[in-house]
């Protein structure tokens, strides 16, 4: 595995890039929280020397991706139900991790008051 730091900033910078985005860090530096309106729809973290990108999906979305990509497993310290996890062991799947960071960050969105999502746009 050849990752670095700057592969877990990219996918943080990703994340960033979406309306109303802030990163924080409720359970320790190496766990990059990613929110929207402080809902919680990415975990970016190292564990073991793996780098894994947690992040909401409809289960039954979520089951189809655990079946047929061997990295991706249910997530982490997370509802297994509702959360999936990316093991990255290089960038080759980038274009899916955003796939699914973009289909998290709009579950979460769309769950917002239309005042808060209209708030959201206007920045």
């Amino acid at each position: 595995m050849n990752l670095k730091p700057a592969d877990l900033r990219k996918r943080v910078e990703f994340c960033l890039s979406l309306p109303g985005t802030a990163e924080t860090f409720p359970f320790g530096k190496e766990a990059h929280v990613l929110r929207v309106d402080q809902k919680m729809f990415a975990l970016i973290h190292w564990m073991n020397d793996k780098l894994y990108v947690s992040a909401k999906c409809e289960p039954e979305k979520g089951e189809r991706l655990r079946a047929e990509y061997d990295f991706i497993i249910p997530a982490y310290h997370l509802n297994k139900t509702h959360w999936v996890s990316v093991t990255v062991t290089d960038n080759s799947h980038f274009d899916l991790e955003q796939a699914i960071l973009l289909n998290s960050y709009e579950l979460v969105f769309n769950k917002l008051t239309k005042k808060k999502q209209a708030e959201i746009r206007s920045q």
